[in-house]
C-alpha cells in the first residue's frame, strides 16, 4: 500500500471513512515519514493514501494546508508531523513513545528541532533547489552538516543509550530517523565524489544510532535502503515524477 499511485490535479477524492485512520502521504517525504513510522511503531491499522505535490488535486488544497501528512480521524483533518505524531500517542498509548516526565518530553524535542536543523544543510546537496550547486559549495554544506552532528554525538554520550529512549526508540528516534536517510544517500546519489560525502567514523555515538534504527521493525517495513534513496532522489530530481521514481527504484 506504500507505494500506490499518487493523487493528482483531476483525481477523484478518496472516500472518507470516520471509523478508521487514514493518512495522506508522499512516499518519500521525510516529514510525512515521521506520521508512519509511529503508526507501525504502534502496529496500527490505516489507509495510505498518496499525494502528488508537484500537481496537488484540489480536493487535498481545499481541505487541508496544502503539505503532508495529514491524518483523518473521526471526521477531523489533523496537520503536520509533530502534531499528528503527538495526537497518535495520546490516542493510541500503547508502546507510549513520549516520556511519561514532562521535562523530559520538552528535552526530548528540543532534541528533534535542533536536529532538524540539518535540513538546511542537507537540502541543497540532494534536492533540486532550481540551480546548479557547485562541489564545492556542496561540501561546505556537508561540513556545516557534520559540524552540526557533534551535539547529536554529545547527546548519545550524555544519555549513555543506544537510541535516546534507552533500549528502544522513543518519539524523538523516530523523529530525527528520516533525515539520516538521506544522508545515507549522499554518497552513492553523488558518485565519483560520494567518498567525501560519508560520515567521518569519530561520529561513533551516531553511527551506531544509524545502524540500530535500521533494525527497527517500522524501519525495516518503511525506510529506503541508501541505494533506493539514492536513485528515487536522482529521478525526482530530472523529472518531478513520483510514481517513476519509486517503479525504477525497486530492488535496490
Amino acid at each position: 500500500m506504500w507505494e500506490s499511485t499518487h493523487l493528482a490535479l483531476g483525481s477523484e477524492k478518496p472516500e472518507k471513512d470516520d471509523n478508521k485512520l487514514q493518512l495522506y502521504n508522499m512516499r518519500f517525504c521525510p516529514f510525512a515519514e515521521r506520521t508512519v513510522l509511529v503508526m507501525l511503531a504502534k502496529n496500527l491499522s490505516f489507509e495510505n493514501i498518496n499525494i502528488n505535490l508537484k500537481k496537488k488535486p484540489d480536493w487535498f488544497l481545499e481541505s487541508t494546508l496544502g503539505k503532508v501528512p495529514v491524518i483523518l480521524h473521526k471526521g477531523k483533518i489533523i496537520p503536520e508531523s509533530l502534531i499528528t505524531c503527538d495526537y497518535l500517542d495520546e490516542v493510541y498509548p500503547e508502546p507510549k513513545l513520549h516520556p511519561s516526565d514532562p521535562l523530559q518530553k520538552a528535552l526530548d524535542r528540543v532534541v528533534v528541532e535542533k536536529q532538524g536543523q540539518m535540513m538546511r544543510h542537507l537540502y541543497p546537496i540532494f534536492a533540486n533547489v532550481g540551480r546548479v550547486v557547485p562541489v564545492e559549495e556542496k561540501l561546505e554544506l556537508f561540513g556545516n552538516l557534520t559540524e552540526h552532528l557533534k551535539s547529536f554525538e554529545e547527546e548519545f554520550a550524555t544519555r549513555a543509550t543506544l537510541f535516546l529512549g534507552g533500549d528502544q526508540p522513543c518519539m524523538a528516534d523516530y523523529m530525527i530517523w528520516p533525515i539520516f536517510e538521506r544522508i545515507e544517500g549522499l554518497p552513492i546519489l553523488l558518485g565519483e565524489m560520494g567518498h567525501k560525502f560519508v560520515l567521518p567514523s569519530h561520529l561513533k555515538n551516531v553511527n551506531s544510532w544509524i545502524k540500530a534504527m535500521r533494525t527497527t521493525e517500522p524501519v525495516k517495513a518503511y525506510g529506503f535502503s541508501p541505494a533506493r534513496m539514492a536513485k528515487i532522489t536522482e529521478i525526482h530530481n530530472k523529472t518531478n515524477g513520483y510514481d517513476d521514481a519509486l517503479k525504477e527504484s525497486v530492488g535496490l
